[in-house]
């Protein structure tokens, strides 16, 4: 896209002070005439560009001069740069340079937005992966809390919060705020110094304290969630099964590998994992025939029981009506 070619272009010129249009063509991988036409929009739009002749020559930038991505209010600032799909990125092998790009991105802002962004990446992350849910989705919506905890990590005060489990209302000093697949939370650091995450739909009460605290120099975020969500998906309880699906029912599970076709036309083998056989029994079942058990064993008997007491309890009660 053009935009994004004219961004790297000034970038370019930017870091690398004055560049010929050969120099230019070969870092943008375009033609001489492209980088021409592209100069000369910078020239029109405003950027203090100019070209130099003779041996040494080139095209430059004012000395002095410094793009700055200016009119952009704070909540505006903060909008970019939290919502980077970082798994989407990683995915795509561009998480390095997505990193790369934010920390260019505000060396190019006036000195308050960057404070801004710099603000708000500390506390604020966007989470797009939805949960690895094997028990399907949960309906999500807005915490009462939400706005109070959010004053709460701008102004670091402290909060004293109590939580479903039933226990006395207890001071964290609330350090972050994440929200993943539409779920909130808020990472907080209890008196005793360690960490922890807290749903924000799970707070009974929440009250705002003027107690200021000092935050952790050295934590960060978005390294402490990935850290919180590698050791969660470790303790899960786990239950592998190989199962045979139609196209309808491969919808319905996560495979841990790729599926392979199997011998009958629309259907798959797939290996999936669950927390327990109860689970895939009752996963395998809800399938109405378009799933099938191939192992382990124990499932396999498991779901023909299942599949026969159903059978036998529907007979029962088509006799009980006549």
């Amino acid at each position: 896209m053009r935009a994004e070619r004219l961004l790297r272009l000034l970038l370019q010129l930017q870091t690398r002070g004055r560049c010929t249009v050969a120099e230019l063509a070969a870092a943008l991988d375009v033609s001489h005439r492209t980088v021409q036409r592209d100069l000369d929009a910078l020239s029109l739009a405003g950027v203090p560009v100019y070209s130099t002749r003779g041996r040494g020559g080139g095209w430059s930038l004012l000395p002095d001069y410094r793009s700055r991505l200016t009119g952009l209010t704070p909540s505006e600032v903060m909008s970019v740069f939290v919502g980077a799909t970082a798994h989407v990125l990683a995915d795509l092998g561009l998480d390095a340079s997505a990193d790369q790009a934010v920390l260019k991105l505000i060396a190019t802002l006036p000195d308050a937005s960057r404070r801004d962004a710099e603000y708000a990446r500390q506390r604020l992350l966007i989470d797009h992966a939805g949960w690895d849910d094997r028990r399907g989705s949960v309906t999500s919506f807005r915490p009462r809390w939400l706005d109070l905890c959010r004053q709460a990590v701008w102004e670091e005060r402290t909060l004293e919060i109590t939580y479903a489990d039933g226990t006395s209302p207890f001071p964290i000093a609330p350090l972050g705020l994440i929200a993943k697949a539409r779920t909130w939370y808020v990472v907080a650091a209890r008196p005793a110094g360690h960490l922890r995450t807290y749903r924000l739909s799970r707070l009974t009460s929440a009250t705002l304290s003027a107690v200021t605290f000092t935050r952790p120099p050295d934590f960060d975020l978005a390294t402490y969630w990935h850290r919180s969500q590698q050791a969660l998906k470790a303790s899960r309880p786990s239950y592998p099964m190989v199962l045979r699906v139609n196209d309808q029912a491969l919808r319905r599970f996560r495979p841990t590998t790729p599926p392979l076709p199997a011998d009958l036309p629309g259907w798959w083998i797939i290996q999936a994992d669950l927390e327990n056989r109860t689970e895939a029994t009752a996963a395998v079942l809800a399938q109405a025939g378009s799933a099938v058990a191939l192992s382990p064993p124990e499932l396999v008997t498991g779901v023909r029981e299942a599949a026969q007491t159903l059978a036998n309890l529907h007979r029962d009660e088509t006799v009980g009506d006549r």
